[in-house]
């Protein structure tokens, strides 16, 4: 779960993502994951170091040749928070100029119910024209599933309960993470000061990522939509008709069939009542459709 940059939903929404506001990563505005060099603090426990190493893998697959792997890190693929993250990582890489990461920190904080475990993650991004590496951060809520996996926690607040957003909160306002935050951000903020043209690339970095998703989910939730009610005509092949004022036997065939070709058919099985003119309905007869 990416804790700084998923849309609130509902009260408890809100309190989980306030819990880690003061984690918003500088490169949040486009939405980057690290892909490159990763150098992991060094733990005792070894679930935090198993944690560490995941986190590292999914991180190095967030390239052109290893982004199609993304959904076996994650526990829920088929989440529409997960797919529009997808689609601005798909986007970053193609749009961006993005050309690798370095100098990557993870930092892993576990949480109480020897589950779920707070994943803190420095770098700074490579961009194909800008010479230096511009630093920022990123937050994952790393669980661990029935099956004993590690993954990514996908965003359903109906999982967590009040206890577990609060101590989520207190996590998020740890000396550790705050302490890092704020580094990378004088960092971000100092480059920015001298260089007007990342603060210009991270714009327009911005405005392509947010215009090409945006017109990909609108493309994808047309198709859905085409889809479901493609599938809706067929069921209404069953019952009666009452002919309205205005109506024709294709368009009959074509609303509650599905096919307006199939209009002679029903034609044939109500032509007692029809008449011997299929062009001439009369309002308030009732033709059978099965």
């Amino acid at each position: 779960m990416h804790l700084h940059h998923v849309p609130a939903r509902g009260s408890r929404r809100r309190q989980l993502c306030a819990a880690v506001m003061l984690l918003c990563g500088i490169l949040a505005v486009c939405g980057f994951f690290p892909g490159g060099r990763i150098s992991c603090e060094a733990k005792e426990n070894n679930a935090e170091q198993e944690v560490i190493d995941f986190v590292t893998s999914y991180y190095k697959a967030h390239t052109p040749e290893k982004i199609e792997t993304l959904a076996d890190y994650v526990d829920n693929p088929e989440s529409k928070d997960f797919q529009v993250d997808f689609l601005r990582q798909q986007v970053t890489l193609k749009e961006c100029g993005v050309k690798d990461w370095e100098n990557i920190e993870v930092l892993v904080l576990p949480m109480s119910d020897g589950k779920h475990w707070l994943a803190a993650v420095s770098c700074e991004l490579i961009i194909e024209g800008i010479d230096v590496g511009i630093p920022g951060m990123k937050v994952e809520l790393v669980c661990r599933n029935e099956k004993g996996e590690l993954k990514i926690a996908s965003y359903d607040d109906s999982e967590y309960s009040d206890a577990f957003i609060q101590e989520l909160r207190e996590l998020s306002l740890s000396d550790e993470i705050v302490e890092r935050n704020n580094q990378i951000a004088m960092l971000y903020n100092d480059l920015i000061a001298e260089r007007s043209d990342i603060m210009e690339w991270a714009l327009e970095a911005s405005q392509a990522i947010d215009r090409e998703v945006g017109e990909a989910l609108a493309e994808k939730e047309a198709l859905t939509a085409k889809a479901d009610s493609e599938e809706e005509k067929p069921t209404a092949k069953k019952g009666s008709y009452t002919v309205k004022k205005g109506d024709c036997l294709w368009d009959i065939a074509e609303e509650q069939l599905g096919d307006g070709m199939l209009w002679s058919g029903l034609y044939e099985q109500n032509k007692d009542v029809v008449g011997d003119d299929p062009d001439l309905l009369y309002v308030g007869i009732t033709l059978q459709l099965n």
